[in-house]
């Protein structure tokens, strides 16, 4: 027996290490070329939706305050007026940004929870928490309710005015402490990114939002009665909604890059598939050596 022949593992040894990449390594199962089972493929396209939906949830939430900002009446500044008062009760078409920051929180929750949540899986304990970090915070900033009593720009609204009210309390502290939840989210969720190689590729966009978030939060907060702050909390808006944006989309990456492996036979177990190709490897191993042996013999 050759040496190569006592280093390869047995047919029970070849049959848990392709259920093994199936089950736990989906996106290096296409590499090397091992079939995902229909159970498998099932939960990957339920995945892949989830992505779509993370992307689409942050196209959703900046057209809701950019394109808002178009037709705000003389005297708005989205340099100097916060995304809130797009919403308040006296804004013109308050319900559009009321709608796209809802279908921007909905959609991150699900995302979170449902999408990168369970891709994140095989990082263990590492900061599991992170991926609900983002959810629960991505919900709280798309909530528009109850409403800003007025826009600042109005005759006798003030920051008091606004403040002192149901709508302004509940905005000023929730997206408050959503904005601050957002950009600190990137700190522990890098730490279970990094975790998997297939995440690793985001190190560039995270390393960027663990900087920029923070100072961006810290200018909205020194800038919140004066200055430019719709310009910072836009920005901060604008740069958290890409990050989570590059999650999606790599999400989607890689579950296209894991359905891209052989397609699996309906109703077959992972074990049963990889046991076959066991079977006829073994098989043409055996004819080999007959034939050798038999011409060896003549």
């Amino acid at each position: 027996m050759s040496p190569r022949g006592l280093n390869a593992p047995g047919p029970d040894r070849q049959v848990k290490l392709k259920a093994r990449t199936v089950n736990e390594m989906p996106e290096q199962a296409a590499e090397q070329r091992v079939a995902i089972p229909e159970a498998e493929a099932g939960i990957a396209r339920h995945m892949l939706a989830w992505g779509a939906v993370g992307a689409i949830a942050q196209v959703a939430f900046v057209a809701g305050w950019l394109i808002a900002d178009t037709w705000q009446r003389p005297g708005y500044s989205s340099i100097k007026n916060s995304i809130s008062d797009l919403q308040a009760a006296t804004a013109p078409h308050a319900w559009f940004p009321i709608a796209c920051f809802a279908v921007g929180g909905l959609g991150t929750f699900g995302f979170a929870v449902f999408g990168l949540r369970p891709a994140l899986g095989r990082a263990g304990k590492i900061a599991a928490y992170a991926p609900w970090m983002l959810a629960v915070a991505g919900l709280a900033i798309g909530n528009s309710f109850p409403l800003i009593p007025c826009q600042r720009i109005a005759a006798g609204c003030t920051a008091h005015v606004q403040l002192h009210s149901p709508g302004g309390m509940t905005d000023a502290i929730v997206a408050t402490i959503a904005f601050l939840v957002l950009a600190a989210a990137p700190f522990p969720l890098w730490r279970r990114l990094k975790a998997l190689p297939e995440w690793r590729r985001l190190k560039p966009v995270m390393m960027a939002a663990r900087v920029i978030g923070p100072i961006c939060f810290i200018l909205l907060v020194v800038f919140s009665n004066s200055g430019p702050a719709g310009l910072a909390e836009r920005i901060l808006a604008a740069a958290l909604s890409l990050w989570i944006g590059a999650l999606a989309i790599t999400l989607i990456y890689n579950t296209r890059h894991a359905l891209s492996s052989p397609a699996s036979v309906p109703g077959r177990s992972t074990t049963q598939q990889a046991e076959q190709g066991t079977t006829s490897n073994a098989g043409s191993s055996k004819l080999t050596r007959t034939g050798g042996s038999s011409g060896y013999q003549r």
